[in-house]
């Protein structure tokens, strides 16, 4: 190819398109491969870790108690404070 392709083209253009994967090299699948693996293993430690500390539904559980609690004790705190202004 002579000249620059714009991305803008190839994205609106089958011809280019073709014409700009063409041109460009082809991969080293083995280094691909490589840091894949290297990526995958790097972070399917943490992810172990983490699932051992706290399960995946005691944490939403836990929230809506909270919630749930803090709701019901500001009701009554509220009540509580119109009854003796009466």
């Amino acid at each position: 190819m002579d000249e620059a392709i714009s991305p803008e083209l190839v994205l609106v253009s089958p011809e280019l398109r073709l014409k700009a994967i063409a041109a460009l090299p082809d991969p080293d699948w083995d280094a691909v491969l490589t840091r894949v693996r290297l990526r995958a293993a790097a972070t399917a430690a943490p992810v172990v870790a983490r699932r051992q500390r706290i399960p995946d539904l005691l944490m939403p559980l836990a929230v809506a108690v909270v919630f749930f609690v803090s709701v019901t004790l500001g009701t009554l705190v509220l009540t509580l404070i119109a009854d003796s202004l009466r």
